[in-house]
Order: C-alpha cells, then sequence, then structure tokens
C-alpha cells in the first residue's frame, strides 16, 4: 500500500535567547531565515525589528495580548494563527524569546497539534532566563541543588520545599493572579507568597530579585532583599525571585551504610572468573586454604582451624569498615559457580598509594590456569577504582609457578630486593599505575 506524503506545511519553534544578538545559534537563525512566514513573540520590540532583518515576513504575537483578556485565550489565538498558515502549506517559523519550551505554552501546544495532523514540527532549544541566571548570580545547581516553581503554582497547591537547596521562583509579578487576565498583581498577593514561604524560611532570610539583560546595552537586575521585603518591592512579571538555602544539606546515614554496603559488594568478572566480596559464607573456603599444607607450602605453616577462624573475623571487619582497610575476593569459574580459591588487596600504605597483592588456589583450581587471569581483573580494579598507584606481591626465588603468573599479569621484579627478603630468599614483584597495561591473553 503507497504510503501518503505528508503535508507541504512545516512548523519549527526556535529560541532567540534571552539578549538581543548574543544567544541565537546558528540552526535558529537558518529556521528564521528560510521560513516563508515568522511569528515573533519577543521581550523587546528591537528583537522584532532585528528579526526583521532576517526575515521580510515577521509577524508579532504581542498584538493578541490585551488588558482584561484572558492569556488563554490569547494562546489559543496565537496557535491558531500560526496553524492556518502550516495548513496553507508554508514554512512557518515561531521565534519566541529565551527557550520556545520554558514556561511558554503557545510553542508545545502548536507543535502537538500540527503534529497530529500530519504536519513536520520540531522544537530548537535556546538560552533561557534560567541559563541568564546561573551565571549572572553564580549559581552552580548541582552543589546544593534547584527547586523551580511557578509562583501562582506554588501558592495554589501544596508543594514540599527543601530549603537546603535553591529556590526559584517564576512570574513573581503576577503572583496569585488566577484570572490569568493581569499583567501585575500587588503587594497584597506577594504577601500571600510571603505567608507561604515563611512556613519553611525565617522572615528575614535572603531573597534575590533577578531580571535578565535582554539588551546588549543593559546589565541584569540584581537586587538583594530578604523574604519579608519582597511585597513591597517594584516586580514586575519578567521577575525572577532566588531564595539561597537556608539550612545546611542533612545526611542520609541509613542511605549512606546502604550504598557503602553495595560498595563493599564488590564483584569483578574476566573471561573465566567472577570475582566477588568475601562474605561470611565464604567461611569454610578460607579455613580449608589456610589450613591446606599443599596451598600453605610457599607462604607458611598451615594454620589450625581456630587460628583460621579467628583472622576470617577479622578480615570480614577489615573489608566492611569505611573506608575498608582490605579487600578480598572469591574466585568462582563463571560455568559452574564453584569456588576455587581467594584473591587480596591489603597491607594499605594510603601515604605511598600502595597495597599488597595476594592470590591462593584450591588444589583442583590450579589446573584451571586462572592466576594470571585472576590477578589482571584485581590490578585492574585496584588502578582504576581504587586508585592505588602500585600493588606488589613477593614470595619465594623458587616458586616457578606464581613468578610464571605475575609475569603474564604485567608485574615486574623489582631488580634489588631487601637484606630481608634476601635473607628469605623473597622477590617482590610489582605493577604501576602509570606504566601498567593488561596484557593481551
Amino acid at each position: 500500500m503507497k504510503q501518503e506524503a505528508a503535508p507541504a506545511g512545516s512548523l519549527v519553534c526556535v529560541g532567540v535567547g534571552m539578549t538581543l544578538g548574543s544567544h541565537l545559534t546558528p540552526l535558529s537563525r537558518s529556521y528564521i531565515e528560510e521560513a516563508d512566514v515568522v511569528f515573533a513573540a519577543t521581550s523587546d520590540g528591537i528583537v522584532e525589528l532585528w528579526l526583521g532583518k532576517m526575515n521580510a515576513d515577521v509577524r508579532s504575537l504581542q498584538s493578541f495580548y490585551r488588558e482584561g483578556k484572558s492569556r488563554a485565550e490569547s494562546y489559543r489565538q496565537m496557535v491558531a494563527a500560526m496553524l492556518a498558515e502550516v495548513r496553507a502549506g508554508k514554512r512557518v517559523c515561531g521565534a519566541f524569546y529565551g527557550h520556545p519550551g520554558v514556561f511558554a505554552g503557545v510553542p508545545h501546544e502548536a507543535i502537538e497539534l500540527a503534529r497530529r495532523e500530519g504536519y513536520e514540527a520540531r522544537m530548537e532549544p535556546g538560552v533561557s532566563a534560567e541559563d541568564c541566571l546561573y551565571a549572572d548570580l553564580g549559581i552552580d545547581p548541582g552543589r546544593y541543588g534547584c527547586q523551580h516553581f511557578e509562583a501562582s503554582q506554588l501558592m495554589l497547591y501544596r508543594r514540599r520545599i527543601d530549603p537546603a537547596a535553591y529556590l526559584v521562583l517564576w512570574q513573581v509579578g503576577v503572583a496569585g493572579d488566577r484570572s490569568l487576565m493581569r499583567f501585575a498583581t500587588g503587594g497584597h498577593y506577594r504577601q500571600v507568597l510571603v505567608d507561604v514561604l515563611t512556613r519553611d524560611y525565617d522572615p528575614g532570610h535572603e531573597a534575590i530579585v533577578y531580571k535578565v539583560a535582554t539588551l546588549p546595552t543593559q546589565q541584569p537586575r540584581i537586587e538583594r532583599t530578604t523574604i519579608a521585603q519582597l511585597p513591597a518591592i517594584d516586580i514586575d512579571m519578567h521577575a525572577t525571585v532566588v531564595i539561597p538555602p537556608a539550612a545546611a544539606l542533612q545526611p542520609d546515614e541509613q542511605i549512606r551504610e546502604r550504598l557503602a554496603q553495595l560498595d563493599r559488594r564488590l564483584e569483578l568478572s574476566s573471561e573465566r572468573l567472577v570475582l566477588r566480596s568475601l562474605g561470611p559464607g565464604d567461611r569454610e573456603l578460607y579455613c580449608d586454604l589456610f589450613c591446606d599444607a599443599e596451598t600453605m607450602r610457599h607462604i607458611g605453616p598451615p594454620w589450625t582451624r581456630a587460628a583460621a577462624l579467628k583472622a576470617f573475623r577479622s578480615v570480614i571487619k577489615a573489608t566492611q569498615c569505611d573506608p575498608p582497610r582490605a579487600v578480598f575476593l572469591t574466585l568462582a569459574l563463571k560455568e559452574t559457580q564453584r569456588p576455587i580459591g581467594l584473591c587480596s588487596l591489603q597491607n594499605f600504605d594510603r601515604a605511598q598509594r600502595t597495597a599488597e597483592l595476594g592470590l591462593m588456589l584450591v588444589p583442583s583450581g590450579r589446573a584451571y590456569g586462572v592466576a594470571a587471569e585472576a590477578l589482571i581483573a584485581v590490578i585492574a580494579h585496584a588502578f582504576a577504582a581504587l586508585a592505588w598507584d602500585e600493588v606488589w606481591v613477593r614470595f619465594s626465588g623458587d616458586h616457578a609457578a606464581a613468578a610464571s603468573a605475575a609475569r603474564s599479569a604485567g608485574l615486574v621484579r623489582h631488580p634489588n630486593a631487601s637484606p630481608q627478603d634476601r635473607a628469605a630468599s623473597l622477590w617482590r614483584w610489582s605493577a604501576y599505575r602509570r606504566s601498567w597495561q593488561p596484557p593481551r591473553r
């Protein structure tokens, strides 16, 4: 079945930014220049004249506003005017000050209606008053968080305010207007807003009245006052009120502990292995390794079970404190999930940013040839996630299997051993974050 072609008309709503000539993107400019007709809703008549230099047919949407007329009716007429030209097969561009999708219902409604009728319609972003506010007031919304409310909405509905974050109130000049017919409400209405705010703030807490500069020759309005003084200050519908944080951020210890538990519940993966945090269920594996004479042959005398159980309890505590004093991982084969050994990072030297690396495999696990694979996974984690500068391992010079695994994992033997190591026939092998690369396997 042949698909019907989309109607010829199209609509794009662009943002011209807040300051004349400074914020228009190249793409938005091209849409304005190439449109058959441009509908403009801008903050200043000079901006409309500027748009007229880019397109010969610029039509102001400001004429739909009138004192005593519902803004809802004005918005419906604006949408109808734009869609009439789209239906006539024209390329229509709506040029709105700031961002066309921020505190601007007309672009959203026009685009939605055009799409429902099968026309191509889209929105291009622009620099909004919010963007300028962050720059002019030096606010980073990521530092304490930011709450944004239209002032009347905050007054008419029960909203939850967090005094530890910034509070940004928009359209304060018409705060409390339920008629949608006014262009300003007075101090008595703003007093109601103050009463709402003082549920969460002291009346003497700082408030900043802000208004963006719309012309390059202007300076932004930044007037610092108090919440209590807001009714007495001249505030029009384009002004914004910013309430800085009034309380410190309160730590959520319960959530922090849950996250800390997740951090401690480490899981790494390699080609054949899963390496997960040692847990209480790994007690028998731990004891079997340290009590086995063959496994301990190159480490020292095998432990008694009582000594192994005591050490296991200490290791669990060391891995679960904040920050952890050690990392112990259980090695399991991916295919069968059968535990075959332990790998560890311990003896942390936080000043030198070094940690000792350890690996123990059960006798049946050594046949799989996974020692180097396990070391590589743990070394990569130590450098990438823990930011250690050096990880090292020490074993006797006649331990050929350990030397082969260390070399395959990219560790390098120290050319000079300490007198104590020489006396014990021990060699130290290290990997350094600045130079180590995961060996190709």
